[in-house]
């Protein structure tokens, strides 16, 4: 194989979150199948990597640590994205997220950019009619919450 001083940012496998690895399987109960959980540079093979997971939300529900609000020390961007290619801006899907103290309910693509240690969640999905895209990334390295500190 060639020599290459990028092919350590072609990311094409992470491990399992550490905090749900069972999320990675189709059929868990999860609501979503994980795809890519990006932090700590991917185990430091991958240094400066900013976190990010992509998600396949597949069916209604949270999890225990979405329930209660918490703050990062990073900006993050939670997406939430359709996947109907013949109107990718309905979600075909229902998520309630609150931010601070105002509860949002999201049912078009949409992305919310949330400060650094500004509150947010819960996130709750309470519909999903087709399968769509969740991803949230920040600038930050590690995936650490203040509350856990």
């Amino acid at each position: 194989m060639e020599q290459s001083d990028y092919g350590k940012f072609f990311i094409t496998e992470t491990p399992r979150h550490p905090d749900h690895p069972q999320s990675r399987d189709r059929d868990s109960d999860i609501p979503w199948c994980d795809t890519f959980y990006v932090s700590g540079g991917v185990n430091g093979q991958v240094p400066g990597a900013y976190y990010l997971e992509t998600c396949m939300m597949l069916r209604t529900g949270s999890t225990p640590d979405l329930q209660v609000p918490h703050t990062h020390d990073f900006g993050e961007y939670l997406l939430f994205l359709g996947t109907d290619p013949d109107d990718h801006f309905d979600l075909h899907g229902e998520v309630e997220l609150w931010v601070g103290d105002e509860k949002r309910t999201i049912t078009r693509t949409t992305a919310v950019f949330v400060p650094a240690g500004v509150p947010h969640c819960p996130l709750v999905v309470h519909r999903v009619d087709r399968p769509f895209m969740f991803i949230t990334t920040g600038d930050g390295t590690d995936y650490t919450r203040e509350e856990d500190k």
